[in-house]
């Protein structure tokens, strides 16, 4: 057995040992745990080939953007996945083009990490150029469509009332007479400068507008300054069921012919009748 005091002897000489062996380790820092030295120099060089790099890839991405507005646009109507597997397709060029046309001092500082965000950088300054381009004033992609709402005008025996559709229908009942559907188009070009057809023998009389108080077709004429009015009389003989009043829009746009079908529904029902109970 070995009592306390030899022990605590025995570590005071194994610590006095040691210290006489050698100053104490230390801790490595730098280039002895793997970290590369900071060179400012180095550090700004590849700063200014970011940079330069960015400029270059939105560069790029507007001239694509234009070429395909107006070069490629106005012949792929009838292709509409051209217009995104082209210019996202030409992401395989971004290396070829920064190597030919950066100076060498810059490629050198490329990775495989930049033409990674390259690539989302190039397809997102290509849409926002693309929405540019192909929207108005630039251009004009979309046919004109009904400017709020649309419904139907009765003249009562207080004067003429409105009521607006629901659900895209609106119902009357059998015997109704001087029935007028009403709607109106807007666009972000002049939309009288459309075509407009209305189907079966539904005609638009747009002169009711000039006989009732703007108040009441606000909600059908917001922008009476701008917009096409659709005044469509039913029919006073029409059936109970579902009518359909279609029109179809073309508009001569930019790039390309834009169209549009607009339906509108009428159900005409039988009028309810209450029985009357005897005793």
């Amino acid at each position: 057995m070995v009592d306390i005091n030899t022990a605590m002897a025995a570590a005071a000489a194994e610590r006095r040992n040691r210290g006489k062996g050698g100053e104490k380790k230390r801790s490595r820092s730098g280039a002895d745990l793997g970290i590369e030295s900071f060179d400012p120099a180095k550090h700004v060089a590849k700063e200014k080939a970011d940079a330069a790099s960015m400029w270059l890839v939105i560069g790029f991405a507007i001239f694509v953007a234009v070429i395909m507005r107006y070069l490629i646009m106005p012949s792929t109507q009838e292709k509409p996945d051209l217009l995104w597997f082209i210019p996202l397709s030409l992401i395989l060029l971004i290396p070829s083009i920064h190597r030919a046309v950066m100076p060498k001092q810059f490629v050198e500082h490329y990775t495989k990490g930049t033409w990674f965000k390259a690539s989302f950088l190039h397809t997102f300054c290509w849409l926002a150029a693309t929405f540019l381009l192909s929207n108005a004033p630039f251009g004009d992609i979309v046919a004109p469509q009904i400017d709020g709402s649309w419904g139907v005008a009765m003249e009562g025996d207080e004067g003429w009332e409105y009521s607006a559709a629901k659900k895209g229908t609106v119902t009357l009942e059998t015997g109704y007479s001087n029935a007028w559907i009403l709607f109106s188009f807007s666009d972000n070009a002049d939309p009288s400068d459309s075509t407009y057809s209305l189907s079966g023998e539904y005609l638009n009389d747009a002169s009711f507008y000039d006989n009732v108080n703007e108040s009441l077709v606000k909600s059908v004429r917001p922008h009476p300054d701008i917009d096409k009015p659709f005044a469509v009389l039913l029919p006073d003989n029409l059936s109970a069921g579902t009518h359909e009043i279609v029109v179809e829009v073309t508009e001569q746009g930019s790039p390309w012919e834009n169209t549009r079908t607009v339906t509108l529904n009428v159900e005409i029902v039988e009028p309810v009748v209450e029985e009357s109970t005897t005793e």
